[in-house]
């Protein structure tokens, strides 16, 4: 009973300002725009896919490539922050978390072989470097323990989180023109996970108590990622592109490990419990694999000149079911329930001359959680986003270089301090810049 009772107490005592666990970057599936010209058309592609950065989007596409092409996107810098309002109970105070990074995302190349078209492309679709480091001083208990503790107040409370979230994927494509007008296209990609949570809490109450809370988190994952895609053009100006692609996990490795060590605070009178030390001998690891969701992307586009080009893509992501593992006697959530999701995505190019062309594009990227619901615990954040970009190019005779950037926003709720069901407002607002160069030989 008594040991129990520690055991809630354990959980109980985060109440005061633990925040949720979890990767922000499994709730959406847009993270980063793969590609120059894909890029400055809001990643509208699926219908077009043409070039290098088709290998990416719908393989097919790369057959109509007229000559050899390599891409390159050189340099492509972000910068995201969230904003969670009103964290701090009686306080008023909110949490900021920043998250900025400079990466190569995008690398490909394209090469006839007799009848088919040959490929091989590297790409960074997912990469986060969130930090947040704040304190806080001078605000009530957590509702819950004020009547255990008369006249106790939090004199500080510092936090300091961390995550760090890469997905990358590398491997060959081919692709050939079954008829006239009909293609399809495969590439094969190894895929590498990896992901590290840190989040350390110091609090200080005013009669000298303290609680010290730690969690860390890290997964590195490796699998395949097939893309198959088919390309239909029914009419000299349209052409129609479809592309399904799916993660397979092979091999998985999850280390996490919380502790915490609480003084001279009551969290119990029944047994009277007021000092609580839990710090584990190791930390727990699962080869558990994640499941992750079907991707179809159905494209169209337009040339209604041969200067202009209208392009929108309908991509759609299946249902995951929520998974969670047992260990020593404890149920922990390895993956949330992620709902199915519909994103959109629109684009257009225009050439000024033979020189110059510019392009433009709008894109949803849809939370999968479900709506924050209140009365509810620990429920993942939902903020749907959406993206504008825009981005001009400069063509030679066989180089172009491409320099763009777009921004996203977005609103929703979250619960960011475990087992509360207080409701937090967020906000999500970012920028990026890219440099990218094609050459065709």
């Amino acid at each position: 009973m008594y040991k129990s009772l520690i055991s809630l107490a354990i959980f109980s005592a985060l109440l005061f300002c633990m925040a949720a666990t979890a990767s922000a970057d499994d709730y959406h599936y847009t993270n980063l725009l793969v590609g120059d010209r894909a890029s400055g058309m809001g990643g509208a592609y699926t219908a077009v896919s043409d070039d290098a950065t088709g290998l990416y989007y719908n393989p097919a596409g790369i057959v109509y490539a007229t000559v050899r092409n390599l891409s390159a996107s050189v340099n492509a810098y972000y910068d995201n922050v969230k904003t969670y309002k009103d964290v701090i109970s009686g306080n008023g105070s909110g949490y900021v978390r920043k998250s900025s990074a400079l990466l190569p995302n995008y690398f490909g190349v394209v090469q006839p072989v007799g009848k088919f078209k040959i490929g091989f492309s590297y790409a960074v679709p997912d990469s986060i470097s969130e930090n947040q480091l704040q304190t806080f001083s001078n605000y009530p208990l957590d509702p819950l323990f004020q009547p255990l503790n008369p006249g106790v107040t939090v004199s500080s409370y510092t936090i300091n989180y961390v995550n760090e979230y890469n997905v990358y994927n590398v491997g060959p494509s081919v692709a050939t023109e079954l008829t006239d007008n009909f293609s399809a296209g495969l590439t094969l990609y190894f895929y590498k996970k990896t992901d590290l949570f840190i989040l350390n809490q110091l609090t200080n109450f005013s009669n000298a108590g303290s609680e010290v809370t730690s969690q860390y988190y890290n997964t590195d994952e490796w699998g395949i990622r097939p893309v198959l895609g088919f390309m239909w053009s029914p009419l000299n100006a349209v052409s129609v592109g479809l592309a399904v692609s799916k993660i397979f996990v092979e091999g998985s490795s999850t280390n996490f490990m919380n502790t915490l060590v609480l003084q001279n605070l009551v969290i119990s009178e029944s047994p009277l419990v007021n000092n609580v030390t839990s710090i584990p001998s190791g930390a727990s690891l699962t080869n558990v694999k994640r499941e992750y969701p079907t991707q179809v992307s159905l494209g169209v586009a337009w040339f209604p000149t041969q200067s202009l080009l209208v392009s929108g893509d309908i991509k759609y992501f299946t249902k995951v079911n929520e998974q969670d593992v047992t260990l020593g006697g404890q149920s922990y959530v390895l993956r949330q329930l992620a709902e199915p999701v519909t994103n959109v995505a629109l684009g257009t190019e225009y050439y000024l001359s033979k020189n110059w062309a510019i392009r433009a594009g709008f894109y949803t990227d849809k939370s999968n959680t479900a709506n924050v619901e209140a009365g509810g615990m620990n429920q993942p954040e939902h903020i749907d986003l959406y993206g504008g970009t825009l981005s001009i190019t400069s063509f030679t005779r066989n180089t172009s270089v491409t320099v763009g950037g777009g921004i996203t926003e977005g609103t929703g709720n979250a619960q960011v301090v475990s087992d509360n069901t207080r409701i937090q407002s967020c906000t999500s607002r970012g920028w990026s810049l890219f440099l990218s160069s094609s050459y065709s030989y």
